[in-house]
């Protein structure tokens, strides 16, 4: 195909198919959010709970949230027996980010893995995360009748692109959703943790291993704890576990 009608077919498109902003859909060119409404998203930064990154208040001479170990945790989390050493939420629950990430997770707009995934990549190289000495990245898995019905597992695509920009291997053969579950969506923390209990395990041995274990969305932490507790119980010496974005406490992300 000659550049010459290359130039047409783009400038055809362009006119019959506009770009819009996923949001308010005001069109624009080349992206999936406008500026105005890029602007809305909202990046959580510390004092944040090192287990269910809540606000804290600041304590006195710590710095470095990522790196010191000294972190403290928010009341709710005080005497929590937790299997991973930190959780990192890049993103509150909020639009535009609620409207995107459903039309990821549910509308096969798998396409938007990159800009939520680059999202994150540019929030952790911000904080000046220190990935090195990470053996994997891992992602929640999902039953494989959702993902035969979805398509796609939408937090691998994450993983996978986190996995490239920081040159991590990426392994989605490590833990699997042995028992279907229902849908944590309307369910309260009790039952979340009832619905998720035993329905995860690992399928390697992870001696000495360093993991990052990749999700969508943070609402009670119930399935992360879950999935952590699995790759703990097969030798996994460290979790760090990234997700996209964090539910305000008492909402259900759907």
């Amino acid at each position: 195909m000659s550049s010459v009608l290359k130039g047409y077919l783009k400038a055809a498109k362009n006119i019959f198919f506009p770009s819009l902003c996923f949001s308010c859909e005001k069109k624009i060119s080349g992206e999936y959010l406008c500026p105005k409404c890029k602007e809305k998203i909202e990046f959580l930064h510390p004092p944040l709970c090192r287990f269910c990154s809540n606000p804290i208040n600041p304590a006195p001479a710590r710095r470095g949230w990522i790196n010191n170990n000294e972190v403290g945790r928010c009341e709710e989390c005080l005497g929590k027996p937790l299997t991973y050493q930190r959780v990192i939420c890049v993103t509150a629950y909020k639009e535009p980010l609620v409207g995107l990430i459903h039309l990821f997770k549910y509308k096969n707009y798998d396409y938007l893995a990159g800009p939520l995934s680059l999202l994150m990549a540019n929030y952790l190289t911000t904080i000046e995360l220190n990935l090195s000495g990470y053996h994997f990245i891992v992602p929640v898995p999902i039953h494989p009748y959702t993902l035969k019905t979805r398509g796609y597992n939408q937090t691998a695509l994450l993983g996978k692109n986190l996995a490239n920009y920081f040159k991590i291997p990426f392994r989605d053969d490590i833990i699997v959703e042995r028992i279907y579950k229902k849908s944590q969506t309307n369910l309260n923390k009790q039952e979340r943790e009832k619905n998720i209990k035993g329905v995860f395990t690992a399928k390697k041995n992870l001696k000495d291993r360093r993991i990052i274990l990749i999700d969508d969305i943070f609402t009670t932490g119930a399935t992360l704890r879950e999935c952590a507790s699995v790759l703990k119980n097969n030798g996994a010496s460290n979790i760090t576990a990234i997700t996209l974005s964090k539910t305000p406490e008492h909402h259900n992300a759907n």
